[in-house]
C-alpha cells in the first residue's frame, strides 16, 4: 500500500496537478521562473546600476509632484527633534541649552555656513531617502560637511598623480569602501564630480565620518538602498497616464467650421446680407482674410465637398475605471514610504480612520526616527561634547567638574524627542489623555512628548507666571477635587490667619 501511494504522488507531481510542496519554486508555464541563487546587493545594485538609481530619483522627484510631496511630508515627520536635558543639575542643564542653541545656527553647524541643524538634518535624511545612504564629514570647530550618498563611490579616474593616490584608490571596494581584516568599514573613498563621471579626491577613515542608511535589510550589505526604489516604476506609469490624459482631453476639446459650397461659388461670409454686390475679387479677397483669421485663432477650417459632413469630437475623458486604477497606483507609491493613502486624499475617509491612519503611521516612523537620533547622538555624544568640555566652552567644562559630572552622563542624559504631530481634534485628544491619566497608564511629560513639547519647561514657565503674578493654580475636571483639597488643608493648618476679624465695640 505504502508504495502505491508514493508512486501516486510521483506521477501526480509529473503531471503538474499538485506538488506537494512550496508551488513558488517550481518551474511552470504559468509564472515567472524561479530564482536559485541568492547574492549580495552588490552585485544586484552594481555602482553603475546604484548611479542609475539615483540619477532616476533625483529626476522623478524633480517631476513628478507625487513623489515631492511624499518626501517632503516623510521629512516633516522623521527630521524634527528637539534637545530634552534632564542631568540633575540646573546650571549644568542651563549651559547644554546655550552650547545647543549656538551650535544649531548654519554659521556653527555647517562647514559652508549654508543650514542649520535642523536644515542640514532634513537634508541628510533627503539623501538617504533617494540615494538609499548619506554622511557627514567632521569639520575641525564643530562643523560638518554634508556629502552625498553618490559620492562615495569607485572612482573612474585618479586625479592625484602620485603612486599613494593610486594605491589608494586601487584597494577601494566596488561600493567606495575599505575594510579591514574583520570585514568592518575602514575608510570612505570621497569622490568629485567631474563631468559625468567620478574621479577620486580622498579616503576619509571611518571616525571622521557619520554615516548612516536605510539598510536592505541584510546583514551582509555595506551600503544602503533607497525605499523609494520599489515605487519609481508605479511613479512613471501614473505620471505618463496622467499626460496621455491631459492630452487627449486637449485633443477632445478642439472643434471645427465645416463650409459647404453650391457649385462654384467662392467661400463667403455668413454675417450680414446674404447677397452682395462686391465684385468676386474682393469677395474672395475678404474670405481669404475670414479663413486666416479663423487659423491664426487656432480653429480647424474644413471646405467640405457638398455631401461631406464633420460630426462634433466627443470623449468622455478621464473614464471612471482609469480614475480607479491610478488612484491604487498612487496608493502603491505611497507605500513606499508608509504613507497612509488619507494623506493624499482625506476626503474619502472618516475622522476615525484618520485617526488609525495617522497612529499606524507614527508607528511606522518610528524606527526611522530612532535612526535620526542616532545621528544626533553621534554628532553630540561621540564627537562634541568632550570637545567642548575640553575647551570650556560657555562654562562647561567648569559646570561640568562643580557637578561632579562625566560627558557620559551628559550624554545619556540628552534625549533628542521628535518635533510632534498636530492636533487633528484638540478637544477629543486631551479628553483620552484625561482620562489616560486618570487611569495612571501614562504620564504628562509623555504625552507633552508626543506633540513635541516639553512638560518640564511648560511646569517651570507656568510657576514662574503664576507666581509672578500672584494667582493659584487651579484644574478643572480631574485636578479640581485635588485642588480643593489642598485648600482645606492651608485652612486647617492656618486656623488663625483665616480668622474673619473680630469687631470692636
Amino acid at each position: 500500500m505504502k508504495k502505491i501511494l508514493l508512486k501516486t504522488s510521483r506521477q501526480l507531481t509529473r503531471t503538474g496537478k499538485t506538488s506537494f510542496g512550496y508551488n513558488s519554486i517550481e518551474d511552470t508555464t504559468r509564472r515567472r521562473k524561479p530564482v536559485r541563487r541568492t547574492s549580495p546587493e552588490v552585485v544586484q545594485l552594481t555602482a553603475p546600476k546604484r548611479q542609475t538609481a539615483s540619477a532616476t530619483a533625483r529626476d522623478d522627484r524633480r517631476n513628478f509632484t507625487i513623489l515631492a510631496w511624499m518626501i517632503r511630508r516623510h521629512l516633516d515627520n522623521v527630521s524634527r527633534f528637539t534637545a530634552h536635558i534632564r542631568t540633575g543639575n540646573d546650571d549644568v542643564n542651563a549651559v547644554m541649552r546655550k552650547l545647543l542653541d549656538w551650535h544649531s545656527r548654519r554659521n556653527q553647524f555647517d562647514a559652508l555656513g549654508r543650514h542649520g541643524r535642523d536644515e542640514w538634518l532634513r537634508m541628510f535624511e533627503a539623501c538617504k531617502v533617494i540615494e538609499g545612504d548619506c554622511a557627514g564629514l567632521k569639520v575641525s570647530g564643530g562643523k560638518l560637511q554634508g556629502i552625498e550618498g553618490d559620492r562615495i563611490a569607485l572612482p573612474g579616474g585618479v586625479t592625484d598623480d602620485s603612486t599613494s593616490g593610486k594605491l589608494a584608490a586601487a584597494k577601494v571596494s566596488n561600493e567606495g569602501l575599505t575594510f579591514n581584516a574583520d570585514g568592518t568599514r575602514k575608510e570612505f573613498c570621497i569622490c568629485k564630480r567631474v563631468g559625468l563621471t567620478m574621479e577620486f579626491e580622498k579616503l576619509i577613515p571611518v571616525n571622521e565620518i557619520i554615516f548612516d542608511a536605510y539598510w536592505p535589510e541584510r546583514f551582509d550589505a555595506d551600503r544602503g538602498v533607497s525605499p523609494l526604489l520599489t515605487a519609481l516604476n508605479e511613479g512613471a506609469d501614473v505620471r505618463e497616464t496622467w499626460e496621455w490624459l491631459v492630452l487627449k482631453a486637449k485633443a477632445s476639446a478642439l472643434f471645427g467650421l465645416a463650409f459647404t459650397r453650391k457649385g462654384s461659388d467662392e467661400m463667403a461670409p455668413t454675417q450680414g446680407e446674404s447677397a452682395t454686390t462686391a465684385p468676386a475679387s474682393e469677395q474672395s479677397a475678404y474670405s481669404t482674410q475670414i479663413g486666416n483669421a479663423i487659423k491664426s485663432r487656432g480653429l480647424i477650417n474644413l471646405d467640405l465637398d457638398p455631401g461631406d459632413e464633420v460630426k462634433e469630437i466627443e470623449s468622455r475623458t478621464p473614464n471612471s475605471t482609469v480614475i480607479e486604477f491610478t488612484r491604487e497606483l498612487v496608493r502603491c507609491v505611497l507605500l513606499s514610504l508608509d504613507i497612509p493613502f488619507t494623506f493624499y486624499d482625506s476626503l474619502t475617509a472618516s475622522f476615525s480612520a484618520r485617526i488609525a491612519d495617522r497612529n499606524e503611521y507614527e508607528e511606522a516612523c518610528e524606527w526611522k526616527r530612532e535612526k535620526n537620533i542616532d545621528v544626533l547622538h553621534d554628532i553630540y555624544g561621540g564627537w562634541l561634547l568632550p570637545i567642548w568640555e575640553e575647551a570650556d566652552l560657555f562654562g562647561f567644562g567648569k559646570a561640568l567638574k562643580e557637578a561632579k559630572m562625566t560627558v557620559e552622563e551628559v550624554s545619556a542624559s540628552l534625549r533628542w524627542v521628535p518635533a510632534g504631530r498636530p492636533w487633528l481634534d484638540r478637544s477629543n485628544e486631551m479628553s483620552g489623555h484625561i482620562l489616560a491619566l486618570a487611569a495612571g497608564v501614562t504620564s504628562t511629560p509623555r504625552i507633552c512628548s508626543a506633540y513635541g513639547d516639553d512638560a518640564y519647561e511648560i511646569a517651570a514657565e507656568q510657576k514662574e507666571f503664576l507666581e509672578k503674578c500672584g494667582i493659584p493654580l487651579l484644574y478643572a475636571q480631574g485636578g479640581q477635587v485635588s485642588v480643593q483639597g489642598l485648600m482645606d488643608a492651608n485652612a486647617a493648618a492656618a486656623p488663625e490667619k483665616n480668622k474673619p476679624p473680630e469687631r470692636k465695640a
